[in-house]
């Protein structure tokens, strides 16, 4: 990546452009297949103004933004789109263990 920024990572949050306002997203795409498909980044929304309702399919992330991730609003993206936002930071490994579950419980992915 160019401009000092880190290379695009799982628990990545990034604040891109928008129509109408930004929309704060969260890399969820594993290390090694960013690696493997380094266009682009599955990524999934972080609603930052509080109203998403507590869900099966949300859970909150305190750093380095807080807002509710939404399990259902998986997105994939160029990571030119991406990286043309602003780089907010790394979200704890605590929080990302929680929206692997979350995901997890989104796609059916449960044992």
């Amino acid at each position: 990546m160019s401009d000092g920024l880190p290379p695009l990572r799982r628990g990545q949050a990034w604040e891109i452009p928008g129509r109408r306002s930004g929309h704060t997203l969260l890399v969820v795409e594993a290390d090694p297949a960013l690696s493997v498909f380094p266009r682009t980044a599955v990524t999934v929304l972080v609603d930052t103004t509080g109203t998403t309702p507590d869900t099966l399919l949300s859970n909150q992330i305190t750093a380095p933004v807080t807002g509710d991730v939404i399990g259902t609003q998986i997105m994939t993206l160029t990571v030119s789109a991406i990286t043309a936002g602003k780089y907010l930071g790394i979200v704890p490994a605590e929080e990302m263990n929680a929206v692997s579950r979350t995901l997890r419980i989104a796609l059916d992915l449960t044992d």
